[in-house]
């Protein structure tokens, strides 16, 4: 009888592992597939959803697809690729706010899913897939994304993984960031910091690209990069004072560091602080370590606003041998326009304006200058005759106009330059009193201005 007992238990136990083996799920088993019939199973569901989806038959490829996600959900990237495409779909088929953040948050859950089982993927791992994953919550939700709750998803994996963030989550990053800065503008220095971190990271690997000969991957990148900057830009967070709040207690650490010198000048350049302390000290210690243009131009600056032009002078012409970038070359011979112009050297000026327009195109700005130069001048030019003086006012709106013609950035100025100096044009009294003068005849300016423009009455 004992006997009996035994082998009745061993051919329980026998069925028992045998039923397992032929019903065990993916989830159960931690397989891909399951095992025996639930293995079957998985595969056969597999192929009704990818049937049913690529004939566009989202509602049936759903109902297969749910089966696959519950029972094997790691049996393939597919499902999460599919599956994004089918929750998606379900949203926007939705009928009420209620019914689409529930479907919302299944996506949401799938894509945390995908994290659990292809989260270490070589090509398109936690990273890439944060990034689908923002893109559709942000999608979906619109108006009502939550911005801490993204910048919280994306904040350690863009620690861990620094360059080798996907370029879209290091984008959402910094869009999250400066989201919550509108929220609480006391977030702005850290805005600030999260955007020079994620800049360095795309100049990064642009430049590993370039170094590769990945023309594909460089135009990506740059394109991230660019976004970010206009981005940055239109923040309203980079200003002088939020500047030197960032950086001014890094000077001194960072004054070895070529790199990060390098980057913060360009940053406060390209938001107009440089007249900052924090800005000429750095490029103070950048031209000690290596002479650049941005490092010269920095202490030129600071020379010309502590009113020593033979110092400013010789840094803005270092800054312009060392360029090699045309459009700042431009800017430079601009400040060496501007320093003359301070200094009543206005032929000089002229042509510093000119050099600075032949190197950046579409600068309107030395133009302006010249303008104010004819109109300042306009007695000098004919002491002895009022009405002539007031032909020069004609010139100078010539160029204010030309100005405002080939840069959009300085209309605004040159509206008031050609108000103001309109009203100084002579009467048709006065050219009628001028026998040598006629309306609408060209005429040319004399003295150091020597230039031709139409006279005009008011």
């Amino acid at each position: 009888m004992k006997r009996g007992i035994l082998l009745l238990s061993a051919l329980m136990m026998s069925l028992l592992s045998l039923s397992f083996a032929n019903a065990q799920t993916g989830v159960e088993s931690g397989t891909p597939f399951g095992h025996g019939n639930d293995s079957i199973q998985c595969r056969r569901n597999i192929t009704f959803y990818k049937t049913y989806h690529q004939s566009k038959n989202y509602k049936d490829a759903y109902d297969f697809w749910k089966k696959v996600y519950d029972a094997c959900p790691a049996a393939s990237k597919d499902t999460y690729i599919i599956g994004a495409e089918l929750l998606n779909w379900k949203a926007d088929q939705a009928q009420t706010p209620e019914e689409k953040k529930e479907w919302t948050n299944q996506l949401m859950e799938m894509y945390d899913t995908r994290i659990k089982y292809f989260g270490d993927d070589a090509d398109n791992g936690i990273d890439y897939i944060l990034g689908n994953k923002i893109s559709d919550y942000m999608r979906l939700m619109g108006n009502e994304s939550d911005y801490n709750m993204i910048y919280d998803w994306l904040s350690p994996v863009v620690k861990e993984m620094g360059a080798e963030t996907d370029p879209l989550a290091l984008s959402q990053f910094a869009y999250a960031s400066m989201a919550k800065m509108f929220m609480d503008p006391s977030l702005k220095a850290k805005y600030v910091d999260d955007h020079m971190m994620v800049d360095g990271y795309y100049d990064q690997k642009i430049k590993e690209y370039q170094a590769a000969g990945n023309n594909n991957a460089v135009e990506a990148y740059s394109n991230y990069r660019q976004n970010a900057q206009a981005m940055f830009a239109q923040s309203g967070a980079a200003s002088c004072d939020i500047m030197e709040q960032v950086y001014g207690p890094q000077v001194e650490a960072h004054k070895a560091d070529k790199e990060f010198l390098s980057k913060t000048i360009a940053l406060m350049q390209s938001v107009g602080c440089t007249e900052s302390d924090v800005y000429f000290a750095m490029s103070e210690h950048l031209f000690n370590i290596e002479p650049t243009a941005d490092a010269a131009t920095g202490i030129a600056n600071k020379a010309f606003k502590e009113n020593n032009y033979s110092r400013a002078r010789e840094y803005y012409e270092k800054a312009i041998d060392l360029s090699t970038d045309q459009s700042k070359t431009g800017e430079i011979y601009y400040m060496l326009a501007v320093m003359s112009y301070k200094q009543n050297s206005y032929s000089a000026a002229r042509n510093y304006a000119n050099q600075a327009m032949a190197n950046k195109s579409g600068f309107g700005a030395p133009l302006l200058l010249i303008a104010n130069m004819y109109a300042a001048t306009a007695k000098s030019v004919y002491p002895d005759d009022p009405i002539l003086q007031r032909i020069v006012y004609c010139l100078a709106v010539d160029k204010a106009q030309r100005a405002k013609a080939i840069d959009s950035t300085v209309a605004s100025e040159a509206n008031q330059l050609i108000n103001t100096y309109s009203q100084h044009f002579p009467t048709k009294e006065d050219v009628f009193m001028h026998p040598d003068l006629n309306a609408g005849a060209t005429f040319t300016v004399g003295g150091w201005i020597g230039e031709t423009t139409t006279i005009r009455t008011r």
